[in-house]
């Protein structure tokens, strides 16, 4: 069993190494600090450090704490106990991505807010969830959080759009007070 357990932590492994390189990669950014300023090197290595705490807990929870399935038994006719049976959609998979492109593709032509928005709303509805209400109001409030977080924490420009759409980015951020 210790075999399995050694395949399950490969990835995280690979994650962790590649997660570390970066990690010290962003440790040789050049620039110029000022005084109470984050530089540009502590957003990428804040994430590269939540990766690799994430890795490691992985690895520690697979090592430690999950019990693999013990093939031998199954083929016997001993089942393990049966969870419920699960559809498999791949063709959603297909549609989630293309939505992704899509989202890069027009950010630049329906600005942040608008292009995120209608991301959120969309993939919440190919994800096959049916409250519309709540799709509606985890789109908006996703929406305003990432912009607040980009504009006023990370002091990151956000594409505003082209003509007419620049002017729904404008109205958001004049209600958000972002200037």
């Amino acid at each position: 069993m210790a075999v399995e357990k050694i395949k399950k932590i490969v990835p995280y492994i690979i994650i962790l190494l590649v997660a570390a390189y970066f990690y010290h990669l962003a440790g040789k950014f050049r620039f110029s600090a000022k005084p109470g300023h984050l530089g540009p090197d502590f957003w990428p290595k804040l994430l590269l450090a939540l990766t690799m705490v994430a890795c490691i807990y992985e690895m520690i929870k697979t090592i430690f704490f999950k019990k693999i399935v013990n093939k031998e038994k199954v083929s016997a006719g001993e089942e393990p106990k049966k969870e419920a049976a699960q559809k498999s959609y791949p063709w959603l998979l297909v549609i989630g991505t293309l939505l992704t492109v899509g989202y890069a593709y027009f950010v630049t032509t329906l600005g942040f807010v608008l292009s995120t928005f209608l991301y959120f709303f969309l993939f919440m509805i190919v994800g096959r969830y049916r409250k519309i209400w709540a799709i509606v109001a985890n789109s908006v409030v996703g929406t305003l959080v990432l912009v607040v977080i980009f504009m006023k924490l990370v002091y990151v420009s956000l594409p505003l759009g082209k003509e007419p759409f620049s002017a729904v980015t404008f109205f958001i951020l004049g209600i958000l007070g972002i200037k």
